[in-house]
């Protein structure tokens, strides 16, 4: 046998030595995610998982990890792929993402924006939503999985801090929060580049995450690298204060559940809310009025401790602007015949606080509309409700103290709506004076 120059057994067991450590580092990224599932309480064997796949590199390492983890991790998977329409080229995405799943014997739900989105974030994020819990319904699966990673993590929790988010804002994403899964939370975006490249797949790579235009963007380009510079851990540190602060923001949520037992009507119970710790005092109000922002919430609780909030149910105020006068009064009008545009608004008196005014839209304004998941801004409510331009600035907009509470021939508020649990409704009108 002619045995091999020992220069070339040299370089072939450099390649093996080297192959083998990459397979080591795939191996360990997947068993890192399976006991972070674990550990987490992420998703429960046999469940159905709608997989969010944009074809970028952090979904796509989510599903290439996920079907690593099939033979020990038994998951029911469905590929979801949704197009934003912002690029030219993005049906390349969704035709990447459909032959994946193909190739990988998944079932595809494909979705794509019915109309131009505007080139928001918060646009795109409430589209994109809206289509994957559709999906997940259509699918029959009971959580949706996202490919958010360590470094998401963290851009979440400085974006929030320059907002003046509080504890519930800073503690960011929780790896499953109700229907939604994040298994990467614990995943840095190198790792995963490093994964698909080991495992020769290729991700589409969308320059809008490049664009400065984008928040998100620019704290990434020149804020992250900034902090690096105090303490090259950075990110990681910033990562688990996020944790940190989810699991003190969960037990605060638990006090909250228990202390409304004792407050359920934090604007008729003074003294059972003076009671409380400001914390939790301001968490209540929150669940009541979550579409409310801090300044209109500390307000409404100073209101409350100094007597001045006035019982909505049995007392409303009316005031002209614009040579209109609003008139209301309580009602025993029929739920069922109820719709967002009417001319006429019914709410429940309960969420009302006085006084009730007319006056223009303002800029920067937001409201949830009736039966929306999410506040928009008054803006995108009025486009979407086809309001022509020129009358947008004179259209009539009901507020109380702390906010919209309804646009006549537009919508009410979510937050305002007369429920099955509802004891007192009032109708509102408005009139020429």
């Amino acid at each position: 046998m002619v045995e091999q120059p020992a220069h070339t057994r040299y370089v072939a067991s450099s390649i093996l030595a080297s192959a083998t450590k990459h397979e080591r580092a795939n191996q360990m990224l997947s068993s890192r995610v399976a006991t972070y599932i674990r550990d987490r309480a992420i998703f429960t064997p046999g469940e159905r998982v709608l997989v969010a796949v944009s074809g970028g590199p952090d979904s796509l390492g989510l599903l290439a990890i996920l079907r690593d983890l099939q033979p020990t991790l038994p998951l029911h998977l469905t590929v979801a792929h949704f197009d934003h329409g912002w690029r030219g080229d993005s049906a390349e995405d969704a035709t990447f993402v459909a032959a994946l799943a193909d190739r990988w014997g998944y079932q595809r739900i494909m979705g794509q924006a019915g109309s131009p989105l505007a080139h928001s974030e918060n646009a795109a994020r409430i589209a994109r939503y809206a289509f994957l819990r559709q999906a997940a319904t259509d699918s029959a699966s009971s959580v949706i999985a996202t490919g958010h990673t360590q470094d998401d993590q963290v851009e979440t929790l400085l974006l929030h801090l320059l907002r003046g988010a509080g504890a519930h804002g800073l503690a960011a994403m929780r790896p499953r929060s109700a229907d939604l899964a994040r298994p990467l939370l614990a995943t840095t975006r190198s790792e995963l580049k490093r994964y698909l490249a080991d495992h020769q797949l290729e991700p589409r790579l969308d320059p809008t995450n490049a664009d400065p235009r984008f928040a998100r963007n620019r704290l990434r380009q020149v804020v992250l690298p900034a902090l690096e510079t105090f303490h090259p851990q950075a990110r990681r540190l910033l990562a688990r204060a996020a944790d940190i602060l989810a699991e003190e923001d969960q037990l605060a949520d638990d006090i909250t559940t228990r202390t409304q037992q004792s407050v359920a009507d934090p604007l008729r119970d003074q003294a059972a809310f003076a009671a409380q710790p400001v914390a939790i005092q301001r968490r209540l109000l929150r669940r009541l009025f979550p579409d409310l922002d801090f300044e209109h919430v500390e307000s409404l609780r100073r209101e409350i401790l100094t007597g001045r909030a006035i019982d909505a149910g049995h007392h409303a105020t009316a005031t002209a602007a614009s040579r209109q006068t609003l008139t209301v009064h309580p009602c025993t009008c029929e739920p069922a015949t109820f719709h967002a545009r009417d001319r006429i608004g019914h709410v429940d008196a309960s969420t009302i606080v006085p006084p009730l005014t007319i006056a223009h839209r303002a800029p920067g304004e937001r409201i949830q509309p009736l039966g929306f998941p999410y506040p928009k801004k008054l803006q995108d409510v009025l486009v979407d409700a086809h309001v022509p331009r020129h009358l947008r600035d004179t259209l009539p907009i009901v507020r109380d103290a702390i906010g919209i509470v309804w646009i006549p021939g537009v919508t009410v508020a979510e937050t305002r709506r007369v429920t099955p649990a509802s004891k007192q409704q009032l109708h509102l009108e408005i009139v020429p004076s």
